[in-house]
């Protein structure tokens, strides 16, 4: 949390099932910092159901891309959100 508020990145790609506390709660966190409100963040799962995609999504991450990462998938992804000047 404290390094998202310090460097304040583009993208925050966000595990769902964390050691110490779940994707949720780190999302909760980071909207809940004036400095990182507004960074989207992504949640990164092997969960693919669409009730798990749907939960997230309605808790307010920008999108859900599931494990394993496809990287063409990835990078055609990461080239829509922050496209070539």
């Amino acid at each position: 949390m404290a390094r998202a508020a310090q460097m304040r990145p583009d993208l925050v790609l966000i595990d769902m099932q964390l050691p110490d506390f779940d994707g949720f709660e780190v999302l909760r966190r980071l909207r809940g910092q004036p400095e990182t409100e507004a960074i989207p963040c992504v949640a990164l799962s092997a969960n693919a159901m669409p009730q798990d995609i749907e939960r997230a999504r309605s808790a307010g991450f920008d999108d859900y891309w599931t494990k394993p990462i496809d990287f063409r998938t990835f990078l055609a992804a990461l080239e829509a959100r922050f496209p070539a000047a």
